[in-house]
């Protein structure tokens, strides 16, 4: 049987509620060969099934047997990062020669890792910096407590780029961590007034992130009617339910998530929600 065949019995199982043999399984294929990518697939499946033992396991096989070409590293090291094991991820990366691919990818993962003073290091020394480099900058300084200087860069570069989703995003948040709640909360209210998609989704982030999780569930709602494969409106959504005990309904988002798109960590977000339960 060939991996993708392999793949689809697997997720037949768990669809079946068979959790135990699509862990056995699962194990099975990721023994059954060296390819990293066919292992890091396996780590994606346990994830969903909330398995550790046998995540652990691949993952040493997997650190023991990296391939050889630059490119397949980094793409390891992306899709590790991206399965919430930053430390994996950065030990790749900290043993290859330095590009601004390498260090932008670095960054994320110190940062997953709170290693906030060297993730700061790790995006100034980045040489062509891109817009998704300078909100990382803003949240790295922001998790620093630099706030001022948080909100200057995510200030710079709304005027920049002032209809970017993400630089949205980071605005409001550093405008919220710099306790500027109110100026936040106006500046998304503005953005309502186009009632699209984005602006509900961004109105439901600004309201999770204050605590109000009935009003940001109601704008992701909102949000993924206009839009259903809006990714940030979804995370939210998911955040929310699980946040109310309702785990089952947040983990069918985080599949829906999944399916918009896929390898997202908005999914693994919300499944850290639902971790346990």
């Amino acid at each position: 049987m060939d991996a993708d065949a392999a793949f689809d019995e697997v997720r037949t199982l768990i669809a079946k509620g068979r959790g135990p043999e699509a862990i056995g399984r699962v194990k099975e294929i990721a023994d059954s060969g060296s390819d990293p990518f066919v292992r890091i697939k396996c780590l994606s499946l346990l994830k969903v099934l909330d398995e550790t033992e046998v995540s652990q396991e691949i993952l040493r096989s997997l650190m023991s047997e990296l391939p050889s070409e630059r490119s397949d590293l980094i793409q390891v090291a992306g899709s590790l990062r991206g399965l919430d094991y930053p430390s994996s991820a950065y030990a790749i990366l900290n043993g290859m020669e330095a590009d601004d691919s390498v260090r932008r990818l670095s960054c994320m993962c110190l940062e997953d890792m709170d290693e906030y003073e060297m993730a700061l290091d790790a995006v100034r020394s980045i040489e062509d910096m891109k817009p998704f480099d300078r909100v990382m900058l803003s949240e790295v300084l922001s998790a620093l407590g630099n706030h001022s200087a948080s909100v200057d860069v995510a200030s710079a570069l709304l005027e920049e780029m002032p209809d970017d989703f993400d630089v949205r995003r980071a605005y409001v948040a550093s405008m919220m961590l710099a306790g500027r709640d109110k100026d936040a909360v106006k500046y998304v209210r503005g953005c309502l007034k186009d009632k699209s998609a984005a602006s509900n989704a961004l109105a439901a982030y600004a309201m999770r992130v204050s605590g109000n999780d009935k009003a940001a569930a109601g704008y992701a709602t909102r949000a993924i009617k206009l839009d259903p494969k809006n990714v940030s409106a979804m995370e939210t959504l998911g955040i929310c339910l699980a946040e109310r005990g309702e785990y089952d309904k947040a983990r069918i988002v985080a599949g829906a998530i999944n399916e918009a798109s896929p390898g997202s960590r908005a999914a693994l977000n919300v499944l850290s929600y639902c971790k346990g339960n």
